[in-house]
């Protein structure tokens, strides 16, 4: 009897506490890039997700905006602020499967915080490497800003 109550009341507690179903589509596609960010705005709050967002389709295409349009792009990488530096793998897209899964070799990282279920748009500033996608590369962030 206490087993069955157990399992019922774990099943709703996962559901009820389990994170945003889209961030939970990250996949490890086989080559990722590095970055580390070492300091960020102080109204970064512990328990905000940086995120690294990829455009879903062509890149080419109709120039659009995480903040407007946030549909049309996915995470290629993220990580939780706890107050201290950190890294982040952000994922490139696998050659092998038919749809895009990840950045492009020279794309463009759209930054951004999750909080409350909103993208709110950050300005990454560079030390090392610049705000494009490469295989194995490595940047280094030395803030994170608020806003553009």
């Amino acid at each position: 009897m206490f087993k069955t109550y157990f399992s019922i009341i774990f099943c709703i507690m996962f559901n009820v506490f389990s994170q945003n179903t889209k961030m939970n589509n990250i996949v490890n596609t086989g080559v990722n890039m590095t970055v580390a960010i070492l300091a960020v705005d102080s109204l970064v709050q512990a328990g905000d997700t940086i995120v690294a967002l990829y455009k879903l389709d062509d890149v080419s295409s109709d120039p659009s905006s995480p903040f407007v349009k946030p549909n049309d792009f996915g995470i290629g990488g993220l990580t939780i602020w706890e107050g201290e530096r950190l890294a982040i793998a952000i994922w490139g897209d696998d050659s092998y499967s038919d749809q895009k899964d990840g950045f492009l070799t020279n794309e463009f990282i759209s930054w951004a915080i999750i909080r409350d279920e909103q993208y709110i748009p950050v300005q990454m500033i560079y030390k090392m490497g610049k705000n494009v996608w490469e295989p194995n590369g490595i940047s280094i962030i030395d803030s994170l800003k608020f806003g553009y």
